[in-house]
């Protein structure tokens, strides 16, 4: 299967190209998790009206963690950012990172909360983490502040949050893949795909790319 517009580096624009090669060399030295041990079981929730609040908590930890000029705003992404939305019960953060070339810094700062780093994980130009030790499950991803990654996983977000239509289809069909087997994380992305890439080639006209 061929890459799709957002796995392929040769895409990327601007900061987001620069995040990918400051990535990839700070992978290098600090040797991320790999693909198969990425792999974990996964279970869909009908939306649960607390999950911004775990994101409230887990933002204001990050808050006081990160470097205010590195890393100037945290976003919740991701379906448990959109209400009524079913999803995994894991909460997406997005941090943005102004000076990508100080990836460091802010990795290091985030391992000691607790975050397991995993890499670009397949996605050039975001670096992401994971926790799993604590009560609430959270993923981050750690992108240029405003570039291109920034802009559209808001404007994922904001679509689906605008259209309920979209927002339907989506959660059935996150509970297709599960009814259908696919109770791992690589099989699950696998299995919706297809309806992910119909969104994104959406939310890639939202006014949120254009702000």
């Amino acid at each position: 299967m061929s890459k799709s517009e957002n796995e392929d580096a040769s895409r990327l624009h601007r900061l987001d190209a620069i995040a990918h090669k400051s990535f990839g060399l700070f992978g290098e030295l600090h040797k991320p998790i790999s693909i198969t041990t990425l792999d974990e079981p996964i279970t869909v929730r009908v939306a649960d009206p607390l999950w911004p609040t775990w994101f409230q908590r887990e933002a204001a930890l990050l808050w006081n963690t990160l470097p205010g000029h590195l890393t100037p705003e945290i976003q919740h992404i991701g379906s448990t950012a959109v209400p009524g939305l079913d999803a995994k019960p894991i909460v997406d953060l997005m941090v943005g990172l102004s000076e990508p070339g100080r990836i460091a810094e802010v990795v290091e700062r985030l391992e000691r909360l607790g975050y397991e780093s995993l890499g670009e994980a397949g996605v050039p130009g975001r670096w992401a983490l994971r926790k799993r030790d604590s009560p609430q499950h959270y993923n981050i991803s750690v992108v240029a502040y405003d570039g291109g990654r920034w802009r559209l996983n808001l404007a994922f977000r904001d679509f689906l949050r605008a259209d309920a239509e979209a927002a339907r289809n989506y959660a059935l069909a996150k509970w297709r893949a599960v009814k259908g087997g696919a109770d791992m994380l690589l099989a699950y992305s696998d299995a919706k795909h297809a309806i992910v890439e119909a969104i994104v080639s959406k939310a890639r006209d939202w006014p949120t790319m254009k702000a």
